[in-house]
């Protein structure tokens, strides 16, 4: 692909041409451009290709690429919070303006709501609303890292209300979002935005706040609980509201009659409620977004367990959050927990998650009502977040399985990957301790190499391909070198579309902790590596241990994907595979027969001596096993070269004789060098540590 800035592509026109398929597939069109769907061919996800039609928007596009950025690093994410959708990239060419997003599947809202027939429960329709709530919370509290600027979105609507196969929120189009330089109000006199849902304060008098976006808001509150457009030809719905509240009948026949019946009555009519605070035109009045958010989360929760409305004395709602932090529902303050100090150093520990009391985890398992799994240390439940995130709650069962629990935690909530579990939140108030994760579809690697689902080679390479970048992503410097340690097909979970996701980090173990290096590093450099092994010489086995054993075991996974063995473990596969090339000088004999055409049977092989080079065991030929930076490069080499029809010579091969330049700079790092920055062994009579 073309350049990049941090985190984001700069594509050029042709590779959008490619990745569009010559804008093959329209999924949507507005005021301002179209959108088609695409695939990104290096790393087989679909994206939404924005394109805009008016040339005459730059000035409009660099701020949205700016502000989307922004919203991803705002509190030092490698990726947008999950609430907005991701942007990848985008193009500036002589005659187009493109951005680039991640695809999300079931389209936007108002096609949902006024477009189609499908039934929404109201406990799903407030996991909506929140979604939009808190994304809008979070972007109301950011600074862009340049500036004091606060951001508004400035165009909430349904149509910008993305939805995922769970009906998860993802916030879109960016287009009219406005820095609000130093202060929280700007004035304008080129109104931008759609109508029916601009604050007519903004209509009439051009002036722009953050309770801009609470008014459309409540628009799209009003239309989530009716299934109606609030403002059609001469009909308002507000209006229609207040006169049924004035004569005290009429109100139940104005709501969507799929969810209108007695026992939801209540909790409409306070959305209802909450809504009609959001559009009033006493601007002062209206509430910050973070309390929108707030109370529409006690709602939830009031719809699910109590046939009564209780906010003026729900606990939650009395919390007070200042505006101006981050996501209102992550990490409270250490008194919360200030009576047990095992659990402040863990939480003092652990990255931006969120902390859960035992009642919540109750409501999100419906106490523990589905289970997945059970095992000797820990039962595993499935549940639902308030805004409709599946998620999977790891309850541990034992106190001797807690260190290696808790230190798995407090690694993953300092991560931010596509290829890597993603850590939620924990509940720390409780005897045995419990961690949300994403919830994962399909299940294992292992499990689907077990069955009989079809997996074409080219899903097979994606797999190997992206867990091996997450490994590569954690052997970084940029992590603190992460070693996993514990790499196996039953480790990688795969999402509905094939997308791997490295899981279990219990024996994980890094090298540099954040205390340790100094302020605003983001690069491991060898004073400091130096300084850190001289204080704790141990944790240098430690990890390059498991960096060894990463790369081991990796091989052991290219081989299970090839061969699709279901009968043997990583040890006899490996055996089987060096007896195989031992003999015949080819796989051939341990290769999946469902795969049988020659180019297939050609990419095999190579992948397989790619294998056996992970898992060289020999002293002396150690050397010769290769880093998993150069694994991913020669795994992509391989894709490209079997895609395009071209010999294996175009690929990267490593052996032995590949020697840095700059090696002999690094005399007493010889073999963490070697995994950091591609350095080799300076002899083999360094120390090896293997698996």
């Amino acid at each position: 692909m073309g350049s990049t800035s941090p985190n984001v592509k700069i594509f050029t026109e042709d590779e959008i041409q490619t990745i569009t398929s010559n804008y093959s597939t329209l999924i949507g069109r507005g005021g301002f451009g179209e959108v088609y769907r695409g695939v990104l061919d290096a790393d087989y996800d679909l994206v939404a290709v924005k394109r805009y039609i008016r040339l005459d928007l730059r000035e409009e596009f660099m701020e949205e690429v700016t502000i989307h950025r922004g919203a991803g690093t705002q509190f030092g994410l490698h990726e947008a919070p999950p609430l907005v959708v991701k942007l990848i990239g985008y193009c500036i060419g002589e005659s187009t303006l493109m951005l680039v997003t991640e695809y999300i599947s079931n389209g936007n809202l108002d096609d949902i709501l006024h477009k189609s027939d499908m039934s929404i429960p109201l406990d799903i329709k407030l996991g909506i609303a929140i979604g939009c709530a808190e994304a809008l919370s979070y972007m109301h509290s950011m600074h862009l890292p340049s500036d004091d600027n606060l951001i508004y979105h400035g165009d909430i609507k349904p149509a910008n209300i993305l939805l995922d196969d769970n009906l998860t929120t993802k916030v879109s189009d960016f287009g009219l979002s406005r820095l609000l330089f130093s202060g929280d109000t700007q004035f304008t006199t080129s109104l931008k935005g759609s109508m029916g849902y601009m604050d007519p304060i903004y209509f009439h008098e051009g002036r722009l706040t953050p309770k801009s976006d609470v008014y459309s808001f409540g628009i799209v509150l009003f239309e989530l609980i009716t299934r109606k457009r609030v403002k059609h030809g001469e009909n308002n719905l507000i209006r229609t509201f207040n006169k049924a509240c004035a004569k005290g009948k009429g109100l139940k026949e104005l709501f969507d009659a799929a969810i209108a019946d007695e026992k939801n009555m209540k909790i409409l009519k306070e959305i209802r409620k909450l809504a009609t605070e959001c559009v009033t035109l006493d601007i002062r009045a209206r509430p910050e977004m973070n309390d929108v958010a707030k109370r529409l989360r006690v709602l939830k929760k009031d719809l699910k367990s109590s046939p009564q409305c209780i906010l003026a004395t729900h606990s939650s709602w009395q919390n007070t959050y200042k505006q101006g932090t981050s996501m209102p529902s992550f990490k409270k303050g250490l008194t919360f927990f200030k009576g047990n100090s095992s659990n402040s150093k863990i939480l003092s520990e652990l990255g931006n998650v969120r902390i859960f009391t035992k009642e919540e985890i109750n409501e999100v398992t419906q106490n523990y009502s589905n289970p997945l799994s059970t095992g000797m240390s820990a039962e595993v439940y499935k549940g639902t977040l308030e805004d409709n995130t599946q998620v999977v709650v790891n309850k541990f069962l034992h106190e001797d399985s807690k260190e290696v629990f808790i230190n798995g935690g407090m690694i993953l909530s300092h991560i931010v990957h596509k290829n890597i579990i993603k850590l939620l939140g924990c509940c720390l108030d409780d005897k045995p301790l419990i961690f949300i994760y994403e919830y994962i579809p399909k299940g294992s690697l292992f499990d689907i190499l077990a069955s009989q689902e079809d997996l074409l080679l080219d899903l097979r390479m994606r797999i190997a391909i992206k867990t091996a970048e997450a490994l590569e992503y954690l052997h970084s410097s940029a992590t603190g070198i992460i070693g996993h340690g514990r790499v196996a097909t039953s480790t990688i979970l795969l999402d509905d579309n094939f997308i791997p996701k490295l899981t279990d980090f219990s024996r994980a173990c890094k090298l540099i902790k954040k205390s340790e290096a100094t302020a605003g590093d983001n690069v491991i450099n060898s004073s400091l590596l130096e300084e850190v092994l001289y204080n704790d010489l141990s944790c240098y086995g430690s990890v390059l241990m498991n960096l060894e054993s990463d790369v081991y075991n990796f091989g052991a996974v290219l081989m299970a994907l090839i061969s699709r063995d279901k009968n043997s473990d990583h040890g006899d596969l490996i055996v089987k595979f060096s007896k195989a090339y031992e003999t015949d000088k080819s796989g051939k004999a341990m290769f999946d027969h469902d795969i049988t055409a020659e180019e297939d049977v050609t990419l095999l092989e190579e992948m397989g001596r790619l294998a056996l080079q992970c898992t060289i065991l020999k002293g002396d030929e150690m050397v010769k096993r290769p880093t998993i930076k150069e694994v991913a490069t020669q795994l992509r080499m391989l894709r490209r070269s079997w895609k395009e029809g071209t010999t294996e010579a175009d690929t990267i091969q490593v052996d032995g004789t590949d020697a840095r330049p700059g090696m002999s700079a690094e005399p007493r790092l010889p073999n963490l060098m070697r995994h950091l920055f591609g350095y080799r062994r300076i002899s083999t009579s360094d120390p090896i540590i293997t698996c």
